[in-house]
């Protein structure tokens, strides 16, 4: 069933959970202060961003509850393995970063005949160094623009099929239409895969952008205001000259996670995490 959301009073709940969820690392900090930073004396901040409609306007939505419909036996599974990174300044970022490199999104679409996991996969060091160890590097070496490392695309881009090396933090699973099935399916084989990059272009955005193909948007980009100078490994350190580099808009395995908890809590998918890691390898 197709049903577009209308009516002031469910558009202004919907601002105000979008609202709640853009700022889940505030209200959590007991539990998770790492996904929200306000602006601090040496320039650096994080903050998560919000979306302005949760469901797309022709959402497959219950009526009555204003949750996803399906037809029987079609869902999507999206994966993800976050990386937990500590947003809580500069210095711990880095840190983080240093510790644990790596965060990932991944998919399952099913009907009833098939199942197929798969995803969007790159930054694999081959020709050039990963991301992390590219900023690193110009940290080490002086440079004036270190940061500028993420602006670049990697070449190495593959489709991923079946399950990772890494098992996922949290699987999320949504009822879809036979005919959003088949929408994603075409996506995913016309979809190029060679280009990777941070800013766009990774496995976060694709598994995003599948989302969107099924009828509902998620939080999952956070925007990144770094310190022209940091402490780092004992001596100060340049991050970056040019100002064009201040700010990085980007999708992360972490806030993607925050935003599907949440939806598991309201009702909207469900959290299939233990059944996934059950199943045989």
């Amino acid at each position: 069933m197709s049903r577009m959301a209308t009516g002031g009073g469910y558009s202004s709940a919907l601002f105000a959970v979008v609202r709640w969820l853009a700022g889940i690392a505030v209200r959590c900090a007991g539990r998770t202060p790492r996904l929200f930073t306000p602006l601090q004396p040496d320039g650096f901040s994080a903050q998560p961003i919000s979306i302005r409609c949760r469901f797309a306007p022709d959402a497959d939505l219950d009526p009555a509850t204003v949750t996803p419909l399906g037809d029987e036996g079609y869902y999507l599974y999206i994966l993800n393995e976050a990386a937990n990174w500590d947003y809580r300044s500069t210095r711990s970022l880095l840190f983080s970063i240093w510790q644990r490199p790596w965060g990932h999104s991944w998919l399952i679409l099913e009907s009833p005949q098939n199942r197929q996991e798969f995803g969007h996969t790159g930054d694999l060091g081959q020709a050039k160094p990963r991301f992390h160890d590219g900023v690193f590097q110009g940290i080490r070496e002086g440079d004036p623009n270190p940061i500028a490392y993420l602006w670049q695309t990697m070449s190495d881009g593959q489709f991923q099929t079946g399950k990772p090396k890494r098992p996922p933090s949290f699987v999320w699973r949504m009822p879809i239409t036979r005919r959003r099935h088949q929408l994603i399916q075409e996506y995913v084989q016309q979809r190029k895969y060679d280009q990777f990059g941070v800013r766009s272009n990774n496995c976060t955005d694709m598994a995003v952008e599948v989302a969107a193909l099924a009828g509902i948007n998620l939080i999952h980009r956070i925007r990144l205001t770094g310190p022209q100078e940091t402490k780092i490994w004992g001596r100060t350190a340049r991050v970056w000259t040019d100002p064009h580099y201040r700010i990085l808009d980007y999708s992360t395995p972490d806030v993607l996670e925050t935003d599907l908890r949440q939806l598991a809590r309201f009702g909207i998918g469900v959290d299939v995490t233990e059944w996934y890691l059950a199943l045989k390898r």
